[in-house]
């Protein structure tokens, strides 16, 4: 089977790959192909990680065929990426007209099962980052007076362990190890419980999921399709055969901004505590799921449904947040997003989704969240979680992806702001050279004013090159 991403942003938005020339569910690219996006993980000591991963890439090739005992995967990629910035704003702060950043990165996944109840998984990341795009984004941290370099901020690990570590790193580039999944997984009946750094995915549609309490994920860093983890405990009970009841908490650092004056901002973290339980059935050949809990300040609620109509297929979430420590004001948060989805007899695929946001904008979405900084949260996973995965108040996503050949396949997406009239156009074009390796031209172009939603950012181009195995 050939497990090649067909789009750089299935992995957020939809949901097809290539297999023998026809597209299946993203779904079943989880499953079959990619199981290591919904493990979760087990956090030990990072000397008793290092050990481990020695002691296992030692392992010879006969012991790793047997079944049940030891898998490894993973990849090698190349990634280009040259900006063109857009604003004054971008060139007051350093940027040259263009940018541009190569990364080099690799990944590997380990499992062990020494017996059929007992998994281990651990999935590591080595990521080379350089060029002068790394200067400029450095220079730029010390003209605002940050008490983080863009190096540390790369580095950065939100978990409650920390497991990315800096091997090197200077003005121009930066070597990183990160360690985003480390499992202990045991399994008894119908009972399962997963220790560690996890991926725990509660969402279910393709771009916007604010039922996602634990792991909110950047629909725009397109070639992690793994998606961070996070440092939890979670434990399911399936009560049938298409039902379960899930309880899951977590602990993690959350990276803030706060302004100390009109030139100087301080990044700071502080541990916060995520913890819900999830029931989750099938009705009417739907998937339907409710859940309530903490999201770190705010108490959560919400609800998930996915099925069809007339053959498409059709998904939604909402959720309510309200903060803890103003519980008795009315404050409350609500976040819907519902997506709508369809394959053509000619296989042409299309997507549309919308997002609400009762706290988001209804003017220029980042005149009062920072500004330029604002602008650039879009760009950075750790500013996100599920109460403000947009700062608009409405969003719209439309995308259409056809297979041109079996070996060629074209995709665009798009968001558009109604209020402050900024879109982002992403398109790509994928070809796959081998069954193991494959090449993809990437555009994500933002346009809009100064202090709209995806204004003072630019256009950005990038070239991946990617040999999996």
């Amino acid at each position: 089977m050939n497990c090649r991403i067909t789009n750089p942003y299935l992995f957020a938005s939809g949901l097809q790959i290539r297999k023998s020339g026809r597209i299946v569910k993203y779904l079943e690219f989880l499953r079959i192909c990619n199981p290591e996006v919904n493990r979760r993980g087990f956090v030990i000591p990072a000397k008793t990680i290092l050990a481990l991963l020695i002691f296992l890439l030692t392992i010879s090739p006969t012991h790793a065929q047997k079944p049940h005992k030891f898998r490894v995967t993973g990849f090698v990629e190349y990634l280009n990426n040259t900006w063109t910035p857009y604003s004054d704003i971008n060139k007051s702060l350093g940027f040259s007209n263009i940018e541009n950043q190569s990364g080099i990165y690799n990944r590997f996944n380990f499992w062990y099962n020494p017996t059929d109840n007992l998994e281990f998984y651990v999935g590591m990341r080595n990521n080379f980052l350089f060029g002068p795009m790394n200067s400029s984004y450095n220079d730029m941290f010390s003209k605002l007076k940050l008490n983080y370099n863009y190096n540390e901020l790369t580095t950065f690990d939100n978990g409650w362990v920390d497991l990315t570590f800096q091997i090197a790193g200077g003005n121009s580039y930066v070597f990183y190890t990160n360690f985003d999944r480390a499992s202990l997984k045991w399994t008894l009946n119908k009972f399962e419980l997963t220790i560690g750094r996890q991926r725990i995915n509660w969402g279910v549609n393709l771009i916007w999921n604010p039922n996602d309490i634990f792991n909110a994920y950047n629909y725009f860093d397109f070639n992690y399709i793994e998606r961070p983890g996070s440092d939890a405990v979670m434990m399911e009970f399936f009560t049938g055969d298409f039902s379960s009841v899930q309880l899951a908490g977590k602990i993690g650092n959350t990276l803030f901004a706060k302004t100390i004056s009109l030139d100087t901002i301080i990044l700071d973290k502080e541990l916060k505590y995520t913890a819900a339980a999830m029931y989750r059935f099938n009705k009417w050949d739907y998937d339907f799921q409710f859940f309530a809990g903490v999201m770190e300040d705010d108490v959560t609620a919400g609800l998930g449904w996915a099925g069809s109509i007339a053959g498409a297929g059709f998904t939604g979430e909402l959720s309510w947040f309200r903060d803890m420590d103003r519980f008795a004001d009315t404050n409350d948060v609500w976040v819907a997003s519902v997506a709508i989805n369809y394959t053509f007899k000619n296989s042409i695929f299309i997507n549309f989704s919308g997002i609400y946001n009762s706290a988001g904008a209804t003017g220029p979405a980042n005149a009062g969240a920072g500004g330029f900084l604002g602008s650039f949260g879009t760009m950075f996973s750790s500013s996100l979680n599920a109460k403000n995965l947009t700062r608009s108040r409405f969003d719209i996503f439309g995308q259409i992806s056809y297979p041109a050949t079996p070996l060629i396949n074209l995709d665009l997406a798009s968001i558009y702001n109604p209020y402050d009239k900024s879109v982002f156009v992403g398109p790509s074009i994928t070809f796959s050279l081998t069954e193991n390796i494959s090449l993809m031209l990437v555009g994500q172009l933002f346009w809009g004013n100064q202090l709209t939603e995806f204004g003072d950012i630019g256009q950005m181009y990038f070239i991946d090159l990617k040999w999996s195995f």
